[in-house]
């Protein structure tokens, strides 16, 4: 009977140990299999901005390189035209296309340079920030408040170029629909990551009304959009009458992930 209970402790214990190894060993496979999965949705991820950033430059070459070229030739022609006052009776409005046209030249020269990012590729976040900062500020219409202790940010041109976008999305939206006179942004890196707040003083909105829903419901998608391309945690509240605050969190490893 001992021996019989010792060779039963021992199947037992085999069949025991024998279920822990199996265990673990699944663990560990499932581990690995998050990981690749993790790896490969980063490389799709990666592929899905690369696209992006490339249709952007192509789209801003073919505005600079093409159209812009044409209107500029039409520009030229309605200036000798009304330089010229070969028709005095309309004078006036082939002045005016003139100069509609030179305007449209001058916005899709804009467009161009910012979709081909050349002043992105270059510039620090800082720096793309406090100008867009310093342009909506010398409207006079509402005051940037911008607060960056740290400068340096060693964040790929494509992931500049998405924060820079939803904060463009932001001011956009505080300075067309809720008629703020200040807005407020703030950048703090940390060990875990880089986090973004925005608020504006405006009029804010009730986040579940329909009406608010079909006014905001584009500008909030995009900026949700590229969040969730980059990896990051967004989060966006709206109180009527009391302003609109976006948050953004963008942890570490997005911040190195993102080429």
């Amino acid at each position: 009977m001992v021996l019989a209970t010792l060779i039963l402790l021992v199947f037992i214990a085999g069949i025991l140990i024998f279920i822990i190894q199996y265990r673990r060993r699944k663990l560990i496979h499932e581990q690995e299999k998050a990981l690749l999965n993790e790896q490969y949705l980063q490389e799709i991820l990666n592929t899905r901005l690369e696209i992006q950033y490339q249709t952007m430059q192509d789209i801003g070459r073919e505005i600079h390189d093409n159209i812009g070229q044409k209107l500029t030739l039409a520009s030229i022609y309605a200036n000798k035209m009304a330089y010229e006052n070969k028709f005095p009776e309309q004078h006036d409005q082939v002045s005016a296309i003139g100069t509609i046209l030179s305007e449209s030249i001058e916005e899709l020269r804009k467009l161009s340079r910012s979709l081909t990012n050349a002043h992105t590729d270059m510039d620090e976040l800082k720096t793309l920030i406090d100008t867009e900062c310093s342009r909506v500020n010398d409207l006079n219409i509402c005051r940037i408040h911008f607060s960056c202790e740290q400068t340096g940010y060693n964040i790929s041109t494509t992931l500049k170029n998405f924060i820079l976008r939803i904060v463009q999305e932001f001011f956009q939206n505080s300075l067309k629909h809720a008629r703020c006179k200040n807005i407020y942004l703030d950048f703090n890196r940390s060990e875990s990551g880089l986090k973004i707040e925005m608020n504006d003083d405006g009029a804010g909105f009730d986040m579940n009304a329909p009406a608010a829903r079909a006014s905001k419901g584009i500008g909030l998608q995009n900026m949700k959009k590229r969040a969730e391309l980059i990896g990051a945690e967004f989060s966006l509240t709206s109180v009527l009458n009391k302003g609109t605050t976006l948050s953004l969190f963008i942890p570490d490893n997005k911040l190195n992930d993102i080429t």
